[in-house]
């Protein structure tokens, strides 16, 4: 039997009470039925994610070089959706190592006007809450 891939992250907030987890951002309901959904809706899920993600997080960040970006979360061994647009990879780097990065460059990224003058820690917490209200924002308009 072929294995699912699956957006998860290890990070499960829905245990929590949230209606969209924060680790993965899919809901509570595609959580629970990931494996018994068919091929072409996991797509339309993981592009919806990856759709809000890239959206928010090129806001802040401009993408200087995708392989230096991806050697260091291979380096740093932080787990990301490798299908997914390099930007949003960001995401993943900042919520395992927000706190530590001194220098964005090191990592293939740049900072846009928007983002600068936060710290990175702050960046993470508002590009989380505003890659889950855009895709509130998707599903509603379908």
């Amino acid at each position: 039997m072929a294995r699912i891939e699956s957006p998860c992250i290890g990070l499960c907030s829905t245990t929590l009470g949230d209606e969209y987890c924060r680790g993965c951002k899919r809901s509570a309901d595609e959580i629970l039925s990931w494996a018994t959904l068919n091929q072409n809706q996991r797509n339309l899920v993981q592009q919806r994610i990856e759709q809000a993600s890239e959206t928010i997080v090129g806001r802040y960040f401009v993408l200087l070089d995708k392989d230096q970006l991806e050697q260091q979360l291979l380096q740093r061994r932080i787990r990301y959706t490798q299908r997914f647009s390099p930007l949003c990879w960001v995401v993943d780097l900042l919520r395992v190592g927000a706190h530590r990065i001194q220098n964005i460059e090191a990592y293939g990224l740049a900072l846009t006007e928007q983002g600068q003058n936060q710290s990175f820690e702050h960046l993470y917490r508002q590009l989380n809450q505003q890659i889950l209200d855009e895709i509130n924002r998707l599903i509603r308009e379908k």
